[in-house]
């Protein structure tokens, strides 16, 4: 026999939780700031490989970004081309 919602949720009276402390206010995340540069995906994953040192997971690769720059050296179409294959998909 399974057991029914009502009897699975058991509803606790504001003052109950105000007796044991618990706060009745929900604390608003800060907003985030705009003027502050956040930090990239590849910057964290790299800030928290350095952090792990040896333990970290040798089956996750991290790769450096690719950007245009790399790119001009080569002809046009080639350029295009590896920056199509090199996309994420």
């Amino acid at each position: 026999m399974r057991p029914s919602l009502p009897r699975l949720v058991k509803v606790i009276p504001k003052s109950q939780l105000a007796q044991q402390g618990i706060p009745l206010q929900r604390t608003l995340p800060e907003p985030v700031r705009s003027d502050i540069k956040q930090p990239t995906l590849i910057e964290l994953l790299m800030k928290r490989r350095a952090d792990a040192g040896e333990s970290y997971p040798s089956n996750i690769r991290i790769e450096p970004e690719l950007k245009m720059a790399h790119f001009r050296r080569f002809p046009k179409e080639v350029g295009m081309e590896l920056k199509e294959m090199a996309r994420e998909k």
